[in-house]
């Protein structure tokens, strides 16, 4: 009895394993890559603003939170950050050193629709949708990339680390009380006028 209870186990766990293995290359053959050229596509992507990488991080990270972005995954050694929006917009910024007190910023944005994923190679929505907001946030001029300059590769952007049905259910949870157990609450500070 006991051995069959394993032999199902380990049955469905290759089974699991092989289904994952399975699923990993669909989800590739859905991405829908840009139609433009490497070069084309560089140049809308990428911008030079004025300020050392780490101050422009933080203005990237500040900018897709003001643009209503989730930030799902950073990681600030490698200067990069990916974030998503509920309406299925994933984007991803990775910010280099371009010279003296300048970062080259790239972004790379990806729409979510009917279970594909397609690269964004509009130059306006570069523009007007990151690189201006992200100028006035930092009270930065954004410029384009010289041809010259190294940049940044491109990076696809992150997934959601923990997909909205997750979230929905730990806000749910229950939460602790703070506090000790049958103590007053604290006096409200007094106020000065």
């Amino acid at each position: 009895m006991r051995r069959a209870s394993a032999v199902r186990a380990a049955a469905c766990g290759a089974l699991a394993l092989l289904g994952a293995a399975c699923a990993a290359p669909q989800q590739a053959d859905n991405f829908i890559p840009s139609t433009r050229s490497a070069v084309d596509l560089r140049a809308i992507q990428t911008r030079v603003v004025d300020g050392d990488p780490d101050a422009v991080l933080r203005g990237v990270v500040a900018t897709l939170h003001d643009l209503g972005y989730r930030i799902t995954k950073a990681e600030v050694e490698a200067g990069t950050v990916s974030a998503t929006r509920l309406t299925g917009l994933r984007v991803a910024a990775v910010v280099r050193p371009a010279g003296p007190g300048q970062s080259a910023v790239r972004a790379n944005a990806t729409v979510l629709a009917m279970g594909r994923e397609a690269q964004v190679d509009d130059p306006r929505f570069y523009q007007r949708n990151f690189f201006e907001p992200l100028g006035a946030t930092m009270n930065r001029r954004v410029a384009d990339a010289p041809a010259d300059l190294a940049l940044p590769d491109a990076v696809r952007p992150t997934a959601e680390l923990m997909p909205a049905d997750r979230r929905r259910a730990a806000a749910s949870a229950p939460r602790p009380a703070t506090g000790t157990p049958g103590a007053a609450p604290a006096a409200a500070p007094a106020r000065v006028n």
